[in-house]
């Protein structure tokens, strides 16, 4: 009841406005009229006085009635002018208000009805406004989400190449070399199903938007080390690698696995694409506390310098990466060398996820 009564209320505001104007013009209207008729009145006494006319009351009636219908004729204009300047101030207010609704009908949400008075076409306004900033925000976020959807697309696209790059230089050397050995044969099958299955993950992703997974870790260090191995052998025909996960400990974490073997993927492909064959690249990998961080360290080619920052799609990929784990990237120039620093929190580990996968 309260609330219907408060609807009430507020749908006679503008009507109890317009019957303020009524009310105020009428008053206005009267007092032009009282002061035309008082002022002409004695105006005319005194000067019937002043000629010494003397009229008859049947003529002293009809002068004042004439003089009435004179001063009503004057007075309905005041009334009528009043209340429609009154009146049309509103309807201007209207105008703006229909203005933004043309603006809202063409997207042009960059706009803003300022606020008069306290009625129906007051709150219409306010609630105009904040669907335009509804519809503006919603635009913005629209178009970040397409933002971040093209530079996934770009991000597993690159992603996609390396991998197979990899195949293709595990097949040229398969090719340069002829005979194997049967160790060797099964360590280059191992890498070429090992890159399939990466190449196959990706491209669901691709395709069908499938978030990336952490899985259950026992041993982070056993973990890095493979991953490490991997990265070595990408780069060992042409440059000399170290590798260092002296810092690296042996807790049990979860980690999307298929994210860090990209990270990885990606770190040697910049070093094939900018890194001088001449000098080392080194691979460091610590642990501290819930944090993990790897460092990558390489000279520059020649005529790769001041890139640092912009290798490729690589570290814009990798920091899409990490973005969800809570992590950062650095990268720059120093001496000469270039440094990559990766570093993300390690989740911690509760009861009711060590035996399954928990999507990110």
């Amino acid at each position: 009841m309260r609330i219907e009564k408060k609807k009430k209320e507020r749908s006679g505001k503008l009507s109890w406005e317009i019957v303020q104007y009524l009310l105020l013009s009428f008053a206005m209207a009267l007092f032009t009229y009282a002061f035309l008729y008082g002022t002409a009145s004695s105006l005319g006494e005194a000067y019937l006085a002043g000629r010494g006319i003397v009229i008859t009351e049947a003529q002293s009636m009809v002068f004042h009635l004439w003089l009435r219908s004179i001063c009503i004729l004057a007075a309905v204009p005041v009334f009528l002018a009043l209340f429609l300047v009154m009146l049309g101030q509103r309807l201007s207010y209207l105008l703006s208000i229909i203005r933004g609704v043309e603006k809202l009908e063409e997207r042009q949400m960059d706009f803003h009805i300022e606020l008069e008075g306290n009625d129906e076409f007051t709150r219409l306004a306010d609630r105009i406004n904040m669907l335009a900033q509804s519809q503006l925000r919603s635009s913005r976020q629209e178009r970040e989400l397409q933002r971040e959807r093209e530079q996934l697309i770009r991000s597993l696209s690159h992603d996609i190449r390396t991998p197979l790059t990899s195949l293709i230089s595990y097949s040229q050397i398969v090719e340069e070399r002829g005979e194997l050995t049967r160790e060797e044969t099964a360590a280059y099958i191992r890498l070429v199903r090992e890159k399939s299955l990466q190449i196959k993950e990706l491209t669901d992703r691709l395709l069908d938007g499938k978030k990336a997974k952490q899985e259950l870790v026992e041993d982070v260090r056993f973990l890095m080390e493979q991953l490490a191995l991997q990265w070595e052998e990408m780069l060992e025909e042409r440059f000399s690698c170290r590798i260092d996960l002296e810092g690296c400990g042996r807790e049990r974490a979860l980690l999307d696995i298929g994210g860090l073997c990209r990270i990885m993927d990606n770190l040697a492909s910049n070093v094939e694409k900018y890194a001088d064959t001449g000098m080392p690249v080194e691979l460091a990998v610590t642990t501290s506390g819930r944090q993990l961080c790897l460092i990558q360290r390489n000279g520059i080619r020649e005529g790769a310098a001041g890139k640092a920052e912009s290798y490729g799609l690589g570290l814009a990929s990798i920091r899409q990466i990490v973005r969800p784990m809570g992590g950062t990237v650095q990268a720059g120039e120093e001496k000469g060398k270039f440094q990559a620093r990766i570093a993300f929190h390690l989740p911690d580990i509760s009861s009711d996820v060590l035996e399954k996968e928990t999507d990110l």
